[in-house]
């Protein structure tokens, strides 16, 4: 039986591995192409790349980020990419245990690391992604009913002829509808206010996905107010470094994903960190 580090470690090992993967979706999914065909290859010289080549993480350090047959040099992100993803999944476990629910949380969060980084390069995130995370709210969903039964979902009470009746709601749908329709609507009057979009329509899916997988309780309202200060904050300080004009479209689908991760991972530490501010 596994016991101590073991599991978080060989999670991480098996969460670097999905991290390698996470990258082709990263850049083959906005082009639509194959994730399986044609296999690894050097954008450059074109070899077919071997094992010693694509071993996460550990490759890139060895090879010194060069492709070893004509020494072009890649991206530390596709290191960036494994490590993250390794660390995810090695979290995962050490929070939730070897459970159907760290499963998830990885799911989840591996999706959102794909939403960050092809949001930043392509400004756009794709349908793929909330569809996963909705599936993920629903499979949390279906776990909680099994575990815990009805009480798990959101009642909702009327009288009806003296009657009272109660129906009991999935999370992850009323979730999905509450997310997707608050920023729906902040995009909306935001538009109308400002005269220019905030929000893309890819926000709004993100956002009901995230939904989906956090509720519609306090959990995502933490969610909802990191990531719109954070996104703030960040967006001031790109505009002060010029890194970025005052008329440019700043992504905010990364500041989504990861204040998504960040609640999925430590909700019973972050949800109250940051609603204490506006008690």
């Amino acid at each position: 039986m596994l016991t101590g580090w073991w599991p978080c470690i060989l999670a991480g090992l098996f969460g670097a591995v999905v991290g390698s993967f996470l990258n082709v979706v990263i850049y083959r999914l906005p082009e639509r192409r194959s994730l399986v065909f044609p296999p690894s290859h050097c954008f450059s010289c074109g070899e077919r790349l071997g094992f010693v080549d694509l071993i996460p993480v550990l490759s890139y350090l060895l090879l010194r980020g060069r492709c070893r047959f004509c020494g072009h040099r890649f991206s530390a992100r596709y290191a960036l990419v494994e490590a993250g993803s390794a660390a995810l999944a090695g979290a995962a476990v050490y929070y939730y245990g070897l459970t159907p629910y760290a499963l998830g949380v990885f799911g989840a969060g591996a999706a959102l690391i794909v939403a960050i980084f092809i949001d930043l390069d392509h400004m756009i995130i794709p349908d793929q992604v909330p569809l996963i995370l909705i599936g993920i709210g629903i499979a949390f969903d279906l776990y909680r009913l099994l575990t815990y039964g009805r009480e798990k979902a959101l009642p909702f009470a009327e009288k009806l002829g003296g009657e009272d009746y109660v129906a009991y709601l999935p999370v992850s749908v009323v979730g999905a509808l509450v997310g997707g329709g608050l920023f729906l609507v902040i995009g909306w009057v935001f538009e109308r206010v400002m005269s220019r979009p905030a929000l893309g329509l890819g926000d709004v899916k993100l956002a009901a996905g995230i939904g989906a997988l956090l509720g519609p309780g306090y959990q995502f309202l933490a969610f909802f107010l990191l990531a719109m200060v954070s996104g703030a904050a960040i967006s001031v300080l790109l505009i002060l470094l010029r890194i970025r004009r005052r008329d440019q479209y700043i992504p905010f689908g990364p500041m989504l994903a990861l204040a998504a991760i960040g609640m999925l991972l430590w909700p019973d530490v972050l949800a109250p960190w940051v609603l204490h501010f506006y008690r």
